[in-house]
């Protein structure tokens, strides 16, 4: 009779121990697969550069990186939108990542071109996100740009982090070229 108790209260702790979702952890990566960067300046149609990466940070290349093309010289604003693309379904993380941002930062690093990249929306702590920034670009040049989405578990981020803090949500090489 005791090991019949016995088992059926270890039973009855397992089925009755699940573990709940939290459905805002800020602990979690975010999964990006696709970034759209749209370029306005004044007097000027707003540019659009899509990158998509299918299976996310890491595996298999991109199938798709436009090249970044602005004029020399100028100023834009840059908005950057994230997305989630699973079996043809478009999930829009910008919002998870304004809604985490003192989870969150952005960080874009030229090669072989001049930018002056103000990041001009801050989170909860006055710390700098980067989904709204200000570019001065410099002279016509080609390079690169690495873009990163860093993920920053809370207490981690600070006022001037290197982009080597937190974990990767995105980590992508894009073609630059001012002309």
């Amino acid at each position: 009779m005791r090991k019949v108790l016995f088992a059926a209260l270890v039973l009855s702790g397992i089925v009755g121990c699940k573990k709940t979702a939290t459905p805002a952890d800020e602990n979690e990566h975010e999964s990006i697969n696709k970034i759209e960067f749209i370029f306005n300046t004044t007097g000027s149609a707003a540019r659009s550069f899509i990158m998509e990466d299918p299976d996310g940070d890491g595996g298999n290349p991109p199938s798709r990186i436009d090249t970044i093309k602005l004029n020399a010289g100028a100023t834009y604003t840059l908005d950057v939108k994230t997305y989630n693309l699973v079996n043809g379904v478009v999930k829009d993380i910008t919002s998870t990542i304004t809604n985490q941002a003192s989870s969150h930062e952005l960080f874009f690093l030229p090669t072989g071109v001049t930018f002056t990249i103000t990041k001009n929306d801050k989170d909860r702590n006055n710390y700098p996100v980067g989904l709204n920034s200000t570019w001065v670009v410099g002279s016509a040049a080609t390079g690169s740009l690495r873009f990163k989405v860093m993920h920053k578990p809370a207490g981690i981020k600070g006022p001037n982090d290197a982009h080597t803090v937190g974990h990767s949500d995105i980590d992508l090489n894009i073609p630059v070229k001012l002309q």
